[in-house]
């Protein structure tokens, strides 16, 4: 495997094919901005003038992209992966989408003659430029095996999770956990601001203990100093909550955190945060405490 193929250059996508390429994959790139594929051909890539060039040129083509409209548009729409793709390629789909999807476009791929994996990652954009992110797969075991040295390049932790679709399911647990700790932290701080403490004093006291985690120790600080450059946007966890709430509900599971979370961050999103970092929630519970920190 060294010809792979990498769709979708932004906040996560560039620094997951500049691994790549540090790694000695030979890349060929699109985004449907050129600046990122003109910095990534100034790395060594190959810059493509459509998806279905990409898939031409490469044994794995990588989608990172913001939706399932985008993926869609991008495997089955005019000048799409599909129509470049030859016998054997794999598809691995980073983008955080539902599982229902996964396995639909999984199904499209092998009508194709193809093979996919869903691989959604959890981790922050340094992660991504670490080539530290956690990567959890769904599809075929031997097709992860094979896809494996090039999860690796971009990744420390790699799981296979099972068929098409559980990487994607192993996500939206993943942004379970991730959003009821992101409001578990904003609830922290408008306590301990009320109270007169410290705040950057409460985030080192609780990171210590069973209370700790990488939201409060990494999200807290910047909370306090209103910091909110994204390593994810709202928009974003706006959509990943709204998938997880529809694939729940037709699971018939009643989640209230998870409901109460989706419209604190909807809210968020309608202040005009949407492009800021998920740290700015902060800002809705200052509105309903009327408090504010930092």
């Amino acid at each position: 495997m060294e010809r792979v193929g990498f769709i979708g250059l932004g906040l996560m996508g560039k620094p997951m094919a500049k691994n790549l390429l540090r790694h000695g994959f030979k890349m060929a790139v699109f985004n449907r901005s050129k600046a990122p594929m003109e910095e990534l051909a100034s790395l060594g890539a190959t810059p493509c003038g459509s998806s279905k060039e990409v898939a031409e040129s490469s044994e794995c083509v990588i989608t990172m992209l913001p939706d399932e409209k985008a993926v869609e548009q991008v495997l089955l729409g005019r000048g799409g992966v599909l129509e470049g793709l030859a016998p054997g390629c794999v598809v691995v789909d980073m983008s955080t989408v539902s599982p229902g999807f996964s396995r639909e476009m999984a199904r499209r791929v092998e009508e194709k003659g193809g093979e996919m994996l869903d691989a959604p990652v959890s981790g922050s954009t340094m992660a991504a430029e670490q080539g530290a992110l956690t990567i959890m797969v769904g599809g075929k075991p031997e097709i992860f095996e094979k896809i494996r040295p090039v999860f690796e390049a971009m990744g420390k932790n790699i799981y296979y999770m099972g068929g098409a679709g559980m990487g994607s399911f192993t996500k939206l647990c993943n942004q379970v956990a991730v959003s009821l700790n992101l409001l578990g932290v904003c609830e922290t701080l408008m306590v301990a601001a009320k109270a007169g403490l410290d705040l950057r004093k409460v985030i080192e006291v609780i990171s210590t203990g069973a209370g700790g985690s990488w939201q409060l120790s990494t999200l807290g600080p910047r909370m306090v100093m209103r910091d909110f450059r994204p390593g994810f946007k709202v928009k974003h966890l706006r959509k990943d909550l709204r998938i997880l709430r529809e694939t729940t509900e037709s699971l018939g599971l009643c989640l209230p955190g998870v409901a109460l979370v989706s419209e604190l961050v909807k809210t968020l999103d309608e202040m005009g945060h949407g492009e800021n970092g998920t740290q700015a929630l902060v800002e809705v519970l200052e509105k309903l405490c009327n408090i504010r920190i930092g």
